[in-house]
């Protein structure tokens, strides 16, 4: 007899576009979510018994109604509204989890209807609402890159048989950082779109005038500098990589010695000769 131990759905990967048109100046949201409904959902799949679904065409529907009912919110509002929906209506679940990640479109200067786009940075958010508990909510930024041309080292580590110290040592190099972070509340801010702006400010400036002995300890820098700067987070995660970027030799090469190549002995190219 076999035993379903977890069972979960959703609808992943859905893309949307907003736009609020008839204003003057219009806004377009950039979205991709992923919506998640989790608890006893066994007799679906042990036995076909689908009464206790709720359809993924219908998370995809009410994803674009209430895109165009928050518009102008915060994506972290529009993560939690959605998830209170999804589990209020699908009650076999206990959990709903919403992640949305915007790609930022920023309006054109002087243009009414032109937008650009960052190429890199990318907001989250993750909404969990629950039965019987306050919905929690998720903030973050993907795609970030950072680079201090100096200030940063790394000695002092570890050393087995398969560690050539020399590629690695250096007292003083570029470090190149990109990855993602995000971050939780100790209480709901008034304005999620202020709180990210002032958590971005802080992580790019962490680093302004301060020695880092590791890629591990600019990232804590990081952190740290987040807490400090907002005061209604309580925890943050960095997910760094390094990128090296090995310095190169430009000096012109020496040249050469010129060797001159030795004659060969005449006698090997005369005919043979019978004495």
């Amino acid at each position: 007899m076999h035993h379903v131990v977890s069972t979960r759905y959703g609808r992943h990967d859905l893309r949307l576009l907003g736009v609020k048109p008839g204003t003057p100046n219009q806004r377009a949201r950039d979205l991709q979510l992923t919506m998640t409904l989790e608890d006893d959902f066994a007799p679906t799949f042990v036995k076909g018994d689908n009464t206790v679904l709720l359809p993924t065409h219908s998370m995809a529907n009410t994803a674009s109604a209430f895109l165009h009912d928050h518009l102008d919110s915060g994506v972290e509002q529009l993560a939690a509204a959605l998830a209170e929906r999804l589990i209020e209506a699908c009650p076999a679940a206990s959990t709903a989890q919403v992640a949305v990640l915007e790609y930022p479109w920023t309006r054109v200067a002087d243009s009414r209807h032109t937008f650009t786009t960052n190429p890199s940075d990318r907001w989250t958010a993750d909404a969990t609402a629950h039965r019987e508990q306050p919905t929690t909510v998720l903030s973050g930024i993907s795609g970030l890159h950072r680079a201090v041309t100096t200030g940063s080292g790394f000695t002092g580590f570890l050393v087995d048989d398969y560690t050539l110290a020399e590629q690695v040592i250096r007292e003083d190099r570029v470090l190149h950082l990109s990855g993602d972070m995000w971050w939780e509340y100790e209480s709901r801010p008034t304005d999620y779109d202020r709180c990210r702006s002032e958590a971005l400010r802080a992580f790019m400036d962490s680093v302004t005038d301060q020695r880092s002995f590791s890629y591990q300890h600019s990232a804590y820098l990081s952190a740290s500098a987040v807490l400090d700067a907002c005061p209604d987070i309580n925890r943050v995660g960095v997910r760094a990589r390094a990128h090296y970027h090995v310095p190169l030799g430009l000096s012109p090469a020496p040249t050469p010695p010129t060797v001159r190549a030795r004659s060969p002995s005449r006698e090997l190219h005369e005919p043979w000769r019978n004495p």
